[in-house]
């Protein structure tokens, strides 16, 4: 099995790469980890052509796309690129793996929703996003579906992890710098550990060809895949460093923080506007794959405990 992923450099990316070194990946799958050097999902046209000429070369058999323009704010300016990157690549990618038989597994973002209500979404609800993101995001789930291919389609919220550029990382650095933070409390959602994000993907994603090979049905659909348990960006910052106090080391050692101030969003102004309930619920992805993630509140300190260690080293 040739699995070719695209966004490799990601914090998702990365997670996927980390795990075809494990036993987590089947034997005899060999991954392909293409970054945007490679795959310039920004240049559809390319991209596609890029993937003909691999699939010609070494034929693929599964296609994950962990790339993502995920600037938020920026993207109200960067439309046609923030588009290309969300929408249309992952469309003409769908439309590939369609014509080759290939499944195809995409991550999406609870920005498709509107974010109104303290209910969790479901994967039916309309797709009213409040910015630009989010309705490019909302796009390209939409031709991704339309493609007609087997694909797995994982919405998922506040991604953060190790490596990369994160909220998790930011708070750290903050701490260290500053005795109170102000932190936006009223935005309510899922952390959500990358490598495990990755892992949830990857269970369904056997599962689903193991389906589609006994039951000659693959599961196609969207699917949310959070971390489990629901918090707001506050309470995710005082975890942040209650849980790092008590690894202790470096990292709490460089913490001067005290206090952390909840404030509304309304005291956050930001170019788009962001949803205030990001609750996803799971139920879906656990009836189908019978996988139940774990709590965010776990992650969370796995994640620290994997930075301690590197700034240990």
């Amino acid at each position: 099995m040739q699995i070719l992923l695209l966004g490799a450099n990601g914090q998702v990316g990365r997670a996927v790469q980390y795990l075809s070194k494990t036993d987590a990946f089947p034997i005899g799958w060999t991954l392909h980890a293409w970054d945007r050097q490679l795959g310039d999902l920004s240049n559809p046209e390319a991209l596609i052509a890029e993937i003909e000429h691999a699939h010609a070369q070494a034929p693929i058999d599964v296609i994950i796309n962990a790339a993502a323009y995920t600037q938020v704010d920026l993207a109200e300016k960067e439309t046609d690129l923030c588009n290309a990157i969300n929408a249309v690549a992952p469309g003409a990618v769908a439309a590939f793996c369609k014509s080759k038989g290939l499944p195809f597994v995409h991550f999406s973002s609870d920005y498709v929703y509107s974010g109104e209500g303290v209910e969790p979404h479901l994967e039916s609800e309309p797709h009213q996003p409040l910015g630009y993101y989010g309705a490019s995001k909302a796009k390209g789930d939409e031709l991704v579906a339309a493609s007609g291919c087997d694909h797995l389609i994982f919405r998922t919220s506040w991604v953060y992890s190790h490596e990369g550029k994160n909220f998790v990382k930011t708070m750290l650095r903050l701490g260290a710098d500053r005795t109170e933070l102000r932190v936006v409390g009223d935005q309510v959602g899922s952390p959500t550990y990358a490598p495990d994000l990755a892992k949830y993907a990857l269970d369904a994603l056997i599962q689903a060809m193991m389906t589609k090979v006994e039951k000659g049905a693959f599961p196609s659909g969207v699917y949310h895949l959070t971390n489990s348990g629901y918090t707001n960006w506050a309470e995710f910052t005082g975890s942040i460093f209650t849980h790092a106090r008590a690894l202790g080391g470096a990292m709490a050692s460089a913490l001067k923080v005290e206090t952390v101030v909840s404030i509304a969003t309304a005291e956050y102004p930001t170019p788009a506007r962001r949803p205030l309930n990001s609750r996803l619920s799971l139920q879906k992805y656990i009836t189908t794959f019978g996988v139940s993630p774990r709590p965010w509140s776990e992650a969370l300190k796995d994640c620290l405990k994997e930075l301690g260690t590197q700034q240990h080293g």
